[in-house]
Order: C-alpha cells, then structure tokens, then sequence
C-alpha cells in the first residue's frame, strides 16, 4: 500500500511512521510536516491508498478534517484515518463533512487497533481490484477501475471507454460491456453507457457530463434514463 501520514510534529510523525511499518513492513510510506506539500503531490498526480491525518495543526486556521475534505475532492480514492491525542474533542467532527473515513485513531497509536484498521483497508483494496473492468485489445490488457469511467462510445464494432485517465479500446458489444460494469452504468443511446456518477444534469437530448462531455439521448430512452438518474441518486420524480 501506498501511505502517506501528515503531521505537524516530527516526534508524532516519527511514531506513527514506525507503528504503520510494525504491522505493515511492505508498505510505501511518505511523510509530510506541511499539508501543503500533500496537497502538491497529489495534485501532481501522487496517488495514496491511505492517508493518516493528524487533526491539529498548529498554525493553522484550518484543521485536519478541513484538509481531508479538500483532499477528498481532489483524490475520492484515497482512504483516510484521523489520528489525534484528543479523541473525545473530535469524536463527532470527524462525520460532518465527507472525507472517505475509513478509521479514527488515538494518540499515543495502540498497535492492536491499527493493525484492525490496515487489515479493513486491505480488505477493501482487494474488493476494489477485483472489481476491475478488465479489457483486450490486439494483445494488450488493460484493467479499469469502473468509477474512473465517464462514458463509453461503440463505434464500427470497437468499444471506446473513455475514462479519467484517457481512453481504452476493446472489441466487445456495449450490451456485453453494461453485464460486467456495476448499477451505475446506464444506456442513453444505442451507442452509448454513461456513469451516472460523472452526470452534471440531463437535458432535453443529451446529458451533460461533469467533463463537459455532452452524450446524446434518444427520444425513445429519454424517460427512461431521467427515471433511473432520479431513483439512482435517491431522489423522487
């Protein structure tokens, strides 16, 4: 696993380093004493599985949980794990804003409870891998993570998923495709499946992506496609 732990003190920085490798030896760990050096890596393209996020920083307007929500929108994957010597102050702000929690620790670490919250994560990250959207294209595989995906095209018998990353080829039938993608993949084409997670809003012949993408809609599809837009993010008609 790739980790990155944040705090502001060297002495607690250093604990929590050797703690993590005591009951994770194989992991890739990187320290940050400034928050906006993690913020610089991972807008440069740094990926972490796990973040371990000091709550109080001094100096700092912000704390911790603030920081975690940004990081949240710039990186959804990465999983975070509060640390803090006061767990009774912050026991109920580490739920009120979204940060991707995946663990909540108290200062001085106590190894029995972080070698419980890396083996949930482990577990979680095998999950996700095996969820993968594995593809073939003249000899080469390629796996995808389906939430990277934002919509794919079938054109002359190839199949272009665009996604995050860029795009990937692969000769198979979007009816094939929708069977081994999960519920948030809907067809508003015959052409087309769309993630209804990358939908900004739905228009009266296309839906308008978060990337600006605009996916045409057939009249036939339309209401179908609103319908299960609406119901998938939990609202009603």
């Amino acid at each position: 696993m790739n980790i990155a732990v944040c705090d502001d003190q060297q002495n607690a920085l250093e604990h929590t380093i050797t703690s993590i490798m005591k009951v994770c030896p194989k992991s890739q760990i990187v320290p940050f004493h400034n928050i906006q050096t993690l913020f610089v890596r991972i807008k440069g393209g740094v990926k972490f599985d796990v973040i371990f996020m000091d709550i109080e920083w001094e100096g700092e307007q912000k704390i911790g949980i603030d920081f975690a929500a940004e990081l949240y929108r710039l990186s959804q994957k990465s999983k975070i794990i509060f640390i803090t010597g006061y767990p009774e102050r912050y026991s109920q702000q580490i739920f009120f804003q979204n940060t991707n929690l995946r663990g909540f620790i108290s200062k001085p670490i106590d190894l029995g409870v972080l070698q419980k919250n890396i083996d949930k994560i482990k577990d979680e990250i095998a999950l996700e891998e095996n969820r993968k959207l594995i593809l073939k294209f003249n000899g080469i595989v390629t796996s995808i993570d389906p939430d990277d995906i934002i919509y794919i095209e079938s054109r002359a018998h190839v199949a272009t998923i665009y996604s995050i990353n860029g795009k990937n080829l692969c000769y198979e039938k979007l009816n094939d495709l929708v069977k081994r993608l999960p519920r948030q993949f809907i067809s508003t084409h015959k052409s087309f499946l769309v993630n209804m997670d990358k939908i900004q809003r739905i228009e009266r012949e296309c839906v308008r992506l978060e990337s600006e993408a605009q996916i045409p809609i057939s009249k036939a599809r339309h209401n179908e496609v609103r319908e299960c837009y609406f119901s998938y993010i939990g609202l009603n008609i």
